[in-house]
């Protein structure tokens, strides 16, 4: 959020602030309303007063303008960094999405009958980089350093061959170490 959006927000919170404290105070009979018509009356008397209210108000009715209806980002930086990552060359622009890393990472690890259960977070900083979190579930038995080894080499090679970006970083996280189905039934 650029500056002049935060002074925008801050000066209108506190004029509705105001605006609700005085309007409750009045509702209560605390204040009474003809205050604000003698207040008025006699700030518009003096010139200078008057001057100023009306200079106040265009800078206020401009700045609400501005913070309504122009927004401080481009679209396309604002659609990038909310959504994926947006690449661009000669022929155009390709937005690679979180949910299109999500669908690669899934592949992947749907190939190994030792998964379970898994949950896939793609993370896309500011500087596009991009780190990818696995949370699986294995079966009792399995050598998790090498199914996670094996997870990590071949998610960084299928996200590097299908969209041409280098991986920061793949975590594998290991929830639970299920007991196979046979060795269950025994017991």
């Amino acid at each position: 959020m650029r500056f002049l959006d935060k002074v925008g927000l801050a000066i209108f919170s506190m004029i509705v602030l105001i605006i609700s404290v005085l309007l409750m105070l009045m509702g209560f009979n605390f204040i009474e309303p003809t205050v604000f018509s003698v207040l008025i009356t006699k700030v518009l008397m003096y010139q200078q007063a008057t001057y100023t209210m009306i200079g106040v108000s265009v800078i206020l009715i401009l700045l609400s303008i501005k913070c309504l209806f122009f927004s401080s980002e481009s679209k396309d930086k604002k659609k990038s960094s909310e959504e994926g990552i947006l690449m661009e060359n000669s022929d155009g622009k390709l937005l690679i999405t979180r949910n299109t890393l999500e669908n690669l990472v899934d592949t992947v690890v749907e190939q190994y009958a030792d998964v379970r259960k898994y949950d896939t977070d793609v993370i896309i900083d500011k500087q596009n980089n991009v780190t990818i979190n696995v949370a699986v579930e294995v079966l009792e038995g399995c050598v998790i350093k090498e199914l996670s080894s094996s997870l990590q080499e071949k998610i960084k090679t299928c996200v590097k061959d299908a969209t041409d970006l280098e991986l920061t970083a793949v975590d594998i996280e290991i929830h639970k170490v299920e007991l196979k189905k046979e060795e269950v039934g025994n017991e």
